[in-house]
């Protein structure tokens, strides 16, 4: 069934609240895990065996996902090594800190000094953080990454600002089509993208790109923007056919629905829409869509929804660090 025309003429936001509510839990997990590292283990445990082989594990994993990144890069594959990495990195350097510090290190004439318990007090403070993030943006929503209105796509990020795509220019709503190395293109059905001409890309889109040029920009994006489905690789792919010229080549553009812990769904069914009901517009008073109380939905806002689930994971890491503080109180 098509949308009501009143529908349609709504301004469409996302918002990331969802996606950062949900790693609430993880997050209390966060501070459980450092109280209980605080509260309960030696700042430095008799011998150093076990931390020894840890953190040699830790250091083969971040050569394995090196060698991962290198290999991604070549053959320009997806794969999940970008967490490997990062956790394998960060676990690296805390127990390099936390087992290998001099005692004296820090002048006793200091104002600061290293914690009874580092790594412990690192956890806390992660967790602390993120939680304190999250609920500021509940509160106070940040600008949307992603808004649809009917005079075009509107996207928005710290690392491409002020994006905005009019509908007459996109050339269709479809899946990812991507050409691996083995020649036969690959579909990814769940992910939306809209396509756009070669030379728009080339005229509105690619200047943005602005500092990014630099030599370290391809890892600090697969470190930074990859883990969180975005970043400029992740976005933007050329449309590879035979029978188009390299002058009617067009560049597909990612809307990743994961950036907003949403179905995939609720991204295309209302691009599509709204590219079919306005692609054959060209609006010029409306350059930028700006949203009106009342006339814009929201997808990706988070909410208490009542299940079980949702109860259990902020209950439990909730509990558990209320009983550790009751027990090194009483």
């Amino acid at each position: 069934m098509e949308p009501a025309p009143a529908d349609i003429s709504r301004i469409v936001e996302y918002s990331r609240d969802r996606w950062a509510m949900a790693r609430m839990p993880l997050a209390l997990l966060f501070c459980l895990t450092g109280l209980a590292f605080v509260v309960y283990v030696e700042p430095r445990p008799p011998g150093a065996g076990v931390p020894t082989v840890f953190g040699l594990l830790m250091a083969a994993a971040a050569v394995v996902a090196l060698a991962i990144y290198a290999f991604e890069r070549m053959f320009e594959g997806r794969t999940m090594a970008t967490r490997l990495l990062a956790a394998a990195l960060v676990v690296l350097a805390v127990m390099v800190l936390v087992w290998n510090v001099p005692a004296d290190f820090f002048h006793p004439g200091l104002w600061t000094k290293l914690p009874t318990n580092l790594f412990g007090w690192m956890l806390i403070a992660g967790g602390i953080g993120w939680i304190t993030h999250a609920l500021y943006r509940h509160l106070r929503p940040a600008r949307p990454v992603l808004m649809l209105s009917p005079a075009g796509i509107a996207f928005h990020a710290t690392w491409l600002r002020d994006l905005f795509i009019p509908w007459h220019e996109v050339r269709g709503v479809e899946a990812l089509e991507t050409m691996p190395a083995s020649g036969i293109p690959y579909r990814y059905q769940d992910l939306t993208v809209v396509v756009i001409s070669q030379e728009f890309y080339e005229a509105h889109i690619l200047p943005k790109r602005g500092f990014m040029m630099g030599p370290g920009r391809e890892l600090a994006e697969w470190l930074v923007d990859r883990y969180h489905h975005g970043g400029w690789d992740q976005v933007f792919w050329p449309k590879e056919s035979p029978k188009e010229s390299p002058k009617g080549s067009s560049m597909q553009m990612v809307l990743h629905h994961e950036l907003f812990s949403i179905p995939p769904k609720q991204v295309r069914e209302p691009v599509e829409a709204r590219w079919k009901a306005f692609r054959n517009e060209r609006p010029s008073s409306l350059p930028v869509a700006r949203p009106i109380p009342g006339s814009r939905e929201i997808y990706g806002a988070w909410s208490i929804d009542g299940s079980l689930w949702q109860a259990i994971t902020f209950l439990v890491p909730l509990i558990g660090i209320i009983a550790i503080l009751v027990d090194s109180t009483g």
